[in-house]
């Protein structure tokens, strides 16, 4: 893909609204499909013969099924899958063939709306209020501005926690400090001694930011993660952002059922089998908290092809980049 063309699809992720996903069409080891007219594009890597697309096209959404098109021709024989199609895009997947498997829904507060008034929010406040008891402080810069020995000690943070880089395919981009993203928005917050706990980075796409890497050491205390929150949101109100995105929460809808059939049982207990990896449900019990679940993200695939799907998704979702990625990376002067 040429230089012009991979600089169009981070000007179409810089002007796509309302899909917290968006940011992370750029991670480096995707390749593009673009419509004809440019005006959207596609992300998708190739896994065991699978063509496997991370969230929704950017740009255009008139222009989605040229964009489409071109995907298919590039797949050729190959199986189409999608990872995290949101719902604008899945009537697009239906009419090629691909069934749609609900798998969790966004998590998206609205700057305008969120005050932490009322009991629904009484936890977030406590969280909140500890961490300020506890002489926490929170600062938020550009990425691109952020202080010499907070960079050093982030860095740091992120060696001792072992984050894998090649990790989160649908949504975590990383890539932290390679002067890729300079307009990332970076909440830090300290303890009572100054020393760095914690920081979530937030990625633009249009007027929304949605966070891509939280970090925490493992002693930060109670109502860290909160306060940092709390505190982009708010920087977000004075700075023209619009929505948030926390994350995504995976089968917030299976936790929430609250009749103990035995069906319903087993499949809380099956989704466990990714706590080695991500405590999901504790993933739902934390976001449940803002009271920002939005809409629905699916899994679009071919009920023939599962298996492969299955395998191509969990391998990139859990990291490890192939030797070509890591040769992409290199090429472009990213540490991989």
């Amino acid at each position: 893909m040429s230089d012009e063309n991979r600089e169009r699809v981070r000007e179409l992720v810089a002007g796509t609204e309302q899909d917290p996903l968006a940011p992370f069409a750029l991670r480096p080891e995707r390749e593009y499909a673009l419509s004809p007219d440019h005006a959207a594009a596609i992300g998708f890597v190739r896994r065991l013969g699978v063509v496997v697309v991370g969230g929704d096209p950017v740009g255009d959404t008139d222009s989605w099924p040229a964009a489409i098109d071109e995907l298919e021709r590039l797949a050729g024989r190959h199986p189409v899958a999608v990872l995290g199609a949101g719902e604008r895009a899945v009537p697009l997947w239906q009419r090629r063939g691909l069934k749609g498997i609900p798998i969790g829904r966004d998590v998206v507060i609205a700057t305008g709306g969120f005050d932490l008034v009322g009991r629904k929010y009484r936890n977030v406040r406590q969280g909140i209020q500890r961490s300020r008891n506890a002489g926490v402080t929170v600062d938020v810069y550009r990425e691109g501005e952020l202080p010499d020995d907070v960079v050093g000690a982030l860095r740091a943070m992120e060696r001792r926690l072992g984050r894998d880089p090649s990790r989160g395919f649908s949504m975590i981009l990383g890539r932290m400090f390679d002067g890729s993203a300079p307009n990332a928005v970076v909440a830090v917050a300290g303890d009572a001694g100054g020393r760095v706990i914690a920081a979530h980075r937030y990625l633009p796409a249009g007027p929304d930011l949605s966070l891509d890497l939280p970090l925490r050491e493992p002693g930060a205390g109670n109502g860290v993660d909160e306060r940092l929150v709390a505190e982009v949101v708010e920087w977000g109100r004075q700075n023209g952002v619009k929505r948030v995105s926390l994350a995504f929460a995976p089968f917030p809808d299976l936790f929430a059922v609250k009749d103990g059939s035995l069906p319903v049982r087993a499949a809380q207990r099956a989704v466990h089998v990714f706590d080695p990896v991500i405590h999901v449900e504790r993933l739902y019990r934390y976001l449940r908290k803002f009271h920002a679940f939005g809409q629905q993200r699916y899994v679009m695939l071919k009920p023939a092809q599962i298996l492969w799907a299955a395998t191509a998704f969990i391998l990139l979702e859990l990291g490890s980049y192939s030797r070509r990625s890591r040769a992409i990376a290199r090429t472009r002067g990213i540490r991989a």
